[in-house]
């Protein structure tokens, strides 16, 4: 209440004062939820300062992006392999990981393939033939095939000169080891049977060494009617695993077969 004098008209303020104003009223905030706090992050009555509450959330919604930024690299690669061609590329690709390269650093001469063999690579029987590539690699290929350079996927493609109906193709897999081999590979067959016109898995299966193998069929028209595929991810010595693919026609399976074979026993990253 007022003291000294009461209550008076201000003609200024238009409104009548007191000698001693008294105190405003408290602010009025929303209801707060249980635990909470007052606008801006929980805590008692103080406003901005980060409580129980809002601690829990932040890493919840943290290691949700994570999740969702390794989905994306997952699908980054399964969008870009084995895809048919749309252009020539101006470049070969030289791996299947967003990393730098393998076999491209400064101590390194590039290369598109080499048709001697490297020293100290195994000896394969004919008809295949040792190559080194540029990608960080040796392995063999059928005889007579060459790197190919009108690829729209990831990695390093050999194929028959004018002739598109089988191919080869190696690139580095990129993604972290808390995904398995298999796990991959699921995930590849899954995407795979949404993009491709009559697709079928035929098998999934792990193979020694931390290895894992797919082996499926589609409609494809460079290799006239159904082609089949046989795609093995491979781990090698120093930890770093590889993805080997060999496709050609269904009705050709066992030359597909053998292609893969030849590739997965010869296959040595430099």
């Amino acid at each position: 209440m007022a003291t000294g004098g009461g209550a008076h008209w201000n003609p200024q303020s238009q409104r009548w004062e007191w000698a001693e104003q008294p105190p405003p009223p408290p602010p009025s905030y929303p209801p707060r939820p249980p635990g909470g706090g007052g606008p801006g992050g929980p805590g008692p009555g103080r406003p901005g300062v980060p409580g129980p509450h809002r601690s829990r959330k932040v890493p919840l919604l943290v290691a949700l992006g994570a999740a969702v930024v390794g989905g994306c690299a997952v699908a980054g690669w399964l969008v870009l392999r084995d895809d048919e061609p749309k252009a020539p590329a101006a470049a070969p690709s030289v791996s299947g990981s967003p990393t730098a390269p393998s076999g491209t650093g400064p101590n390194t001469a590039p290369s598109t393939g080499s048709s001697s063999p490297p020293s100290g690579s195994p000896s394969v029987p004919p008809p295949y033939t040792v190559v080194r590539d540029g990608g960080g690699f040796s392995v063999a290929v059928p005889a007579g095939w060459e790197r190919s350079l009108d690829e729209d996927g990831s990695g390093s493609f050999y194929r028959r000169p004018g002739d598109r109906s089988a191919l080869l193709q190696i690139f580095r897999v990129g993604e972290p080891e808390s995904v398995g081999t298999c796990e991959l590979l699921r995930i590849s067959s899954q995407d795979l049977g949404q993009r491709r016109s009559g697709y079928q898995e035929i098998s999934l299966d792990p193979t020694p060494g931390g290895s894992c193998e797919l082996v499926y069929e589609y409609d494809n028209q460079e290799s006239h009617g159904r082609r089949r595929a046989i795609e093995r991810i491979t781990v090698a010595q120093d930890g770093k695993r590889w993805a080997l693919l060999a496709a050609g026609p269904a009705t050709d399976g066992t030359a597909v077969r053998a292609n893969l074979t030849a590739a997965v026993e010869s296959f040595r990253p430099e």
